[in-house]
């Protein structure tokens, strides 16, 4: 039986005066993981860092390198976050999570001719991403529900995907499809429709994580064969 989440509990302050602004199902824990299941199962996203990094290795594009670099931003924000709960590392959260939704639309724009390229690119892409964490940080102070902004940012990553003409879309529809499925199962577990509190070994959530780790992976392959335009845009 797990010790209830009390006064004197690993991060239990920060939970109690700036708690995250959503509540998945894992009961909380009196341990340095609060949420074991939903924090181990971040380590999917390590996973495919290494197997994009085994892919992307070779390749002379800094953009299809820093896919694997991306991973890894969001496996260890998400793992910091679920680990501690609270709402400062939640942002921290975010932050992986526009490192990677900013690369994907950065990739997008720049094959339109609209993103700088070289140190340039560099730094719109770090601007953006920093710029974005600030907000959603000034979000939390006045309760905006800051899942919105990735909801836009999907949104228009895939618009500016659509609107392009490429050779193939599979492995982009493969990413939306595991996309879509992660995030109906995640969904299910915040409505408590598919809820056990107590089962630190299956959460909606924690499968939100695996399965959307396989979403990035899918979204590097499609990524991956656009090396011509990338390098170009790299020489730049």
């Amino acid at each position: 039986m797990s010790t209830p989440f009390l006064p004197g509990c690993p991060w239990y302050d920060l939970n109690s005066k700036y708690p995250p602004n959503i509540s998945w199902c894992e009961e909380k824990i009196c341990s340095y993981f609060v949420t074991p299941f939903n924090t181990w199962t971040n380590l999917a996203y390590l996973l495919v860092a290494f197997l994009i990094w085994r892919k992307a290795k070779n390749s002379q594009s800094n953009v299809l390198r820093f896919f694997s670099a991306a991973a890894i931003w969001v496996g260890t924000s998400s793992f910091v976050f679920h680990m501690s709960l609270n709402s400062f590392t939640q942002v921290f959260d975010y932050f992986g999570m526009y490192v990677f939704l900013t690369l994907m639309l950065m990739s997008n724009l720049s094959r339109m001719g609209k993103w700088g390229s070289g140190s340039n690119g560099k730094q719109q892409f770090w601007l953006a991403t920093f710029a974005l964490t600030l907000i959603t940080y000034g979000s939390t102070l006045v309760h905006f529900p800051i899942q919105l902004y990735v909801v836009v940012l999907i949104i228009a990553i895939m618009r500016t995907e659509l609107i392009q003409k490429v050779e193939s879309r599979k492995y982009f529809w493969m990413s939306v499809a595991a996309l879509l499925v992660a995030a109906v199962i995640s969904a299910l577990d915040l409505t408590r429709v598919l809820c056990w509190p107590e089962n630190h070994w299956f959460q909606g959530h924690g499968m939100w994580h695996i399965i959307n780790s396989a979403s990035l992976y899918f979204g590097f392959l499609h990524a991956s064969q656009f090396e011509k335009q990338f390098l170009a845009i790299d020489q730049k």
